[in-house]
């Protein structure tokens, strides 16, 4: 085996990357897989609705500072900062989620399900402060092969507990001490062992830097937590009406699979991401014909992909998912296309939400996510209690729009009000 001191090549960060970003795709995926085919429907709502919470509850954990983290070359904060301050929120994080479950008025039996799911999103959190670290160390491959290896123990773990045991709670019991061993023997034991780390380097120990990445962090922290909520919503409803009798159960399982392919454009859009550099290479030189360029580029070919994934999903996307599942989900199409659409529309905004970043407007973009949000929850209730599914899919979807036209007229109002024209070059 090479030691982990050998600093690796291109072709081996790229591939450990990519392997991190699929496997960490994939766990969701699976692990839902699993629970609908091994357990009742009841269960599968109860897991369904648990990663759902944790999500949200994961954005307070990390704080969304892991980018600030590992741009930090020159180490303003020194890693045992960037870990204190991780386990600061992550303290508040269990604080919002036992505060959560006790006002659901959930039983015994699901609060304590879902507060295992949101321990191991605790884990993760944690990793992810080593993670942003090695990163920041140009170490990328040390990152995707902590979670690579993490989630490939965790899905083997996981599954096979439940097929054996057939009892959701000690699975995810499982898999919770599955990630605790993980990030021990990965994440801690790369941070000893390389060299090139140096995670015991002093700093001043006073009160102010607390604050200053309170405030770095805070805008990005509003704006993911906000897409979170905004995605998490119409799941969150759907279980208050099931809870409340008047939606059968199943109904959140069935939400979350067809849910799982609106990701997918998202996923292809990561492709483009090395386009921003020249984005931003253009912009900063005056080129501003060539900037355009380069957003309608990927706009246009994000559009057109989007057409062959909905066209592709509305032949091929049920026949899969239901094989996949272990449930007939034909009279669902009209949902997943719905849901589908949202998703393309939402990478949609991505572009000129990385655009606006690119020409350093990003602080707008909280109107936004603010109008997304105060959108979906004005009408997530009626259109859930009235059409179910397809009501919850809806209302994901025109927030999505809603999100996408706000974004698109900043941008727009943003490059009119830059002044005076950039100069052609």
């Amino acid at each position: 085996m090479r030691d982990i001191n050998c600093k690796p090549n291109q072709n081996e960060v790229f591939i450990w990357n990519i392997m991190g970003s699929l496997f960490n795709s994939l766990l969701s995926v699976i692990t839902l897989m699993v629970v609908t085919r091994m357990l009742q429907s009841d269960e599968a709502d109860i897991f369904s609705i648990g990663w759902s919470i944790s999500q949200i509850m994961a954005t307070i954990g990390t704080y969304q500072i892991r980018m600030y983290q590992a741009t930090d070359v020159t180490e303003k904060f020194k890693f045992g900062q960037y870990l204190i301050f991780r386990i600061f929120t992550l303290i508040v994080m269990i604080v919002c989620s036992v505060g959560y479950l006790l006002s659901k008025h959930y039983d015994i039996y699901k609060t304590i399900v879902i507060f295992i799911i949101c321990l191991i999103r605790l884990v993760e959190s944690l990793a992810d402060v080593y993670e942003g670290y090695f990163q920041q160390k140009e170490r990328l491959d040390l990152v995707g092969k902590a979670i690579t290896y993490r989630i490939f123990l965790a899905i083997i773990l996981f599954s096979a507990s439940l097929m054996i045991l057939r009892n959701l709670l000690i699975s995810c019991l499982i898999l919770l001490i599955s990630y605790i061993c993980s990030f021990i023997v990965f994440n801690v034991r790369y941070s000893l062992k390389v060299k090139a780390f140096d995670i015991k380097e002093k700093w001043t120990k006073n009160e102010r830097w607390v604050w200053s990445l309170v405030k770095e962090g805070f805008p990005i922290f509003v704006n993911s937590f906000l897409m979170t909520a905004i995605i998490n919503i119409p799941k969150i409803r759907i279980d208050y009406v099931i809870e409340q009798g008047r939606m059968e159960s199943g109904m959140q399982t069935v939400f979350n699979i067809l849910f799982m392919p609106a990701s997918v454009l998202t996923l292809i859009y990561i492709v483009f991401r090395p386009l921003l550099t020249k984005m931003a290479i253009e912009w900063n030189a005056g080129r501003k014909k060539g900037f355009l360029k380069i957003v309608s580029m990927i706009f246009i070919c994000l559009l057109g992909i989007s057409i062959i994934v909905l066209v592709g999903s509305a032949w091929l996307g049920i026949p899969i998912l239901s094989i996949l599942y272990g449930l007939d989900l034909s009279k669902y199409r009209m949902e997943l296309l719905i849901m589908i659409t949202g998703g393309c529309l939402c990478t949609f905004s991505y572009v000129f939400d990385n655009a606006l970043i690119v020409i350093r407007r990003q602080y707008l973009l909280l109107f936004s996510y603010v109008l997304s949000w105060l959108y979906i929850e004005i009408v997530i209730g009626k259109m859930v209690d009235k059409w179910g599914v397809l009501g919850a899919a809806f209302a994901y979807s025109t927030s999505m729009m809603v999100f996408l036209i706000v974004t698109f007229l900043i941008f727009i109002i943003c490059l009119r009000k830059d002044g005076k024209e950039l100069k052609e070059q």
